[in-house]
């Protein structure tokens, strides 16, 4: 399994039509792309979070998959809209174990 991680700080600019956009965004991901085990998008509720207040979160089946969403119609329209609003992020990338078998 190959796990995704992107926590973003917004800018000032954000509302909650924004927010509305994305989570659409976030819907046409999870139906277009192959391979893709989980997707959510939401606020990130970590204390600790450095200012990094949303995340989009996501398990692809191989790393394989995870290549395909990023150059996937859905996921480049998605950080098309988002781009702009992005102060900061950070990116987390790794190859995990398979929850889904017995150990």
């Amino acid at each position: 399994m190959f796990l995704h991680i992107v926590m973003m700080r917004f800018d000032d600019s954000v509302d909650a039509q924004f927010f509305e956009h994305v989570h659409r965004y976030a819907q046409r991901v999870e139906s277009e792309c192959g391979g893709l085990l989980m997707y959510h998008f939401g606020e990130n509720k970590a204390d600790r979070a450095g200012g990094y207040n949303y995340v989009t979160s996501s398990v692809f089946v191989d790393a394989a998959a995870h290549d395909d969403y990023q150059v996937s119609p859905a996921h480049t329209a998605m950080k098309a809209f988002m781009g702009p609003y992005i102060k900061e992020v950070v990116v987390y990338d790794s190859v995990v174990p398979d929850i889904r078998s017995p150990r």
